[in-house]
């Protein structure tokens, strides 16, 4: 069976979800597009690089991903890939058993990976965020390049209990949050814009255009020159 998205190797419905195992040809390109059911996906073999909410990921194999039913996303398989995708009834608040079940059911030697991924252990944190935390997240320049110590003034705490809290909260260290701001940044003006590499890097706050190609692969699995040939319309 050929599929527009990939070639199904075999499709499998336990109850209200459905398994299907499905490879890519390299410089396969899954321009945007949602899915009618949410789903998890898991990489096998190969990878790909993700482009979801303006932001690149380089899914290897092991990567777990879910995606909302309806939630815009693009996929480039930079080289041959296969992929155990899982689709679901998110309305279902059981739906994570489900996927467990159905993956012990059809592939076995993944359910371990799929449970911690659904299921990862509760973070020893307050739920509750403090106050300052969408100020920060919402006004300091994350791309320029200021000390991150400003942005611990402007949530008016210090830079140690800052950068713990920041951490705890938001899942990253605020050193990382600011790469990842500075990649999505990029990813903007690579696919929107023909502007050189070099403008890119500085505009968004790397230090040349060495770092940027550097940072860009480690996040997306490839160099922005071939982001661009890939994603850009």
């Amino acid at each position: 069976m050929i599929s527009p998205r990939g070639r199904v190797l075999s499709e499998v419905r336990s109850g209200p979800v459905a398994v299907s195992d499905v490879a890519y040809a390299k410089d396969s390109l899954l321009c945007e597009h949602v899915h009618e059911r949410a789903y998890v996906s898991v990489v096998v073999e190969g990878a790909y690089t993700e482009l979801h909410d303006g932001l690149p990921r380089y899914c290897a194999p092991g990567t777990v991903i879910r995606h909302a039913a309806g939630e815009m996303h693009a996929d480039y398989f930079c080289a041959p890939g296969r992929c155990v995708n899982v689709d679901f009834a998110e309305d279902d608040g059981a739906w994570r058993d489900h996927v467990v079940r159905a993956v012990r059911a059809t592939h076995p030697s993944l359910k371990t990976t799929v449970r911690n991924a659904l299921f990862p252990p509760h973070p020893p944190y307050p739920v509750r965020e403090p106050e300052w935390l969408r100020t920060v997240l919402d006004e300091f320049s994350w791309i320029e390049r200021v000390p991150i110590e400003r942005a611990a003034r402007l949530a008016g705490t210090h830079p140690t209990h800052f950068a713990r809290a920041f951490r705890a909260h938001v899942g990253m260290t605020p050193g990382r949050y600011r790469r990842r701001e500075r990649v999505r940044a990029a990813s903007r003006m690579l696919l929107e814009s023909s502007r050189a590499l070099s403008e890119i890097a500085n505009a968004c706050g790397f230090a040349d255009q060495s770092h940027l190609t550097n940072v860009f692969r480690e996040t997306a699995g490839i160099s922005p020159n071939r982001y661009r040939g890939a994603f850009a319309r």
